[in-house]
């Protein structure tokens, strides 16, 4: 028996099927676009990974014309949901100490620009952010004007994916240190070096923190859905892609990142309002989504994090990323 929210969930998304937009949707059940939309997507992810949706990609749930498009295949996986006829379940993919220490060490050995890509991988474990908010971070949310690195900075309202300022922490030494190798690197390539007391290192702190391949910033799109404006970066996508099939690791993914950052948290005692906060999530179900089930996990992380407590809990990798890379 499913319950209230899901039954919710399902008469949304076929509402949506129907021809309905997002926002008639939501006046007729009184909520809000937002709400009606992480709805759909999170229902249609929940489809295709317990009952399978043939041909239809879930990360495109964004785009309704495609999900209309595949209106027969997801209404005949809404059927198989409510009737129980479910896939075996599938724990979440979340990387052990082990798996981070081969990841970065591929991603250095294995790249053409490896001092990019290794920050890369460690910005996402370190901060949580998405790559289309990698895309975005500027110089001057890593770098404070005397050139230090800003510890504990904002994730500004115009970089967030959900628009919504939220905690930006710095704390690892293993990612300060690939940063930093990183903007080095980027110095060099320009002619100079960091120079001591020069604001921002010398950089523009309005500058992309990383820039693409051709050495410039990773454009942005702007799409408008339903009359409402949506942003992808493509270029960001692509680079983590090719990062991940370089690693060759199986099911690796910027989301599997995501994820291990939400478990460690999670392992920690943060609740999941602190882990929507630093992931940029604003419904507990979303967030519960990203944590796989788990036995009693006291003893194993007591022996990971032996002086766990409140002030650990906003930075979840940062032991982590030391302990495998330092």
């Amino acid at each position: 028996m499913h319950s209230e929210s899901t039954r919710l969930s399902i008469a949304v998304l076929r509402a949506v099927l129907a021809g309905e937009t997002y926002d008639a949707v939501a006046a007729s059940h009184s909520l809000t676009r937002t709400a009606i939309e992480h709805r759909v997507k999170r229902l249609a992810k929940l489809l295709q990974r317990q009952v399978g949706i043939e041909g239809f990609n879930p990360e495109a749930t964004g785009y309704v014309h495609k999900l209309r498009a595949h209106k027969e295949e997801v209404e005949a996986a809404l059927v198989r949901f409510e009737a129980g006829d479910l896939r075996p379940p599938v724990q979440p993919q979340v990387l052990s100490d082990k798996d981070v220490w081969t990841m970065i060490r591929r991603a250095g050995l294995r790249s053409p620009t490896p001092l990019r890509d290794m920050a890369l991988i460690h910005i996402v474990l370190a901060t949580g952010a998405r790559p289309l908010e990698v895309a975005r971070l500027e110089i001057g949310d890593y770098l404070s004007p005397d050139g230090s690195v800003r510890s504990c900075a904002e994730m500004r309202a115009a970089v967030s994916v959900n628009r919504k300022p939220r905690p930006l922490f710095f704390r690892s030494s293993a990612a300060i240190r690939a940063i930093d190798a990183y903007l080095d690197y980027r110095l060099a390539q320009q002619g100079t070096a960091p120079q001591l007391g020069e604001p921002y290192r010398g950089f523009d702190p309005s500058a992309r923190l990383f820039l693409n391949d051709a050495g410039q910033p990773y454009v942005v799109h702007r799409l408008d859905a339903e009359g409402r404006p949506r942003y992808l970066c493509r270029q960001m996508l692509d680079t983590y892609r090719k990062i991940f099939k370089r690693i060759n690791m199986h099911g690796l993914s910027a989301v599997t990142l995501r994820r291990t950052v939400a478990f460690r948290l999670d392992a920690r005692g943060a609740d999941e309002e602190q882990i929507g906060l630093i992931l940029g999530i604003t419904e507990k179900q979303a967030v519960r989504e990203l944590l796989p089930p788990r036995p009693d996990m006291g003893e194993l992380m007591t022996d990971l994090y032996p002086d766990a407590g409140i002030t650990a809990i906003a930075f979840p990798c940062i032991d982590l990323a030391d302990r495998v890379t330092g």
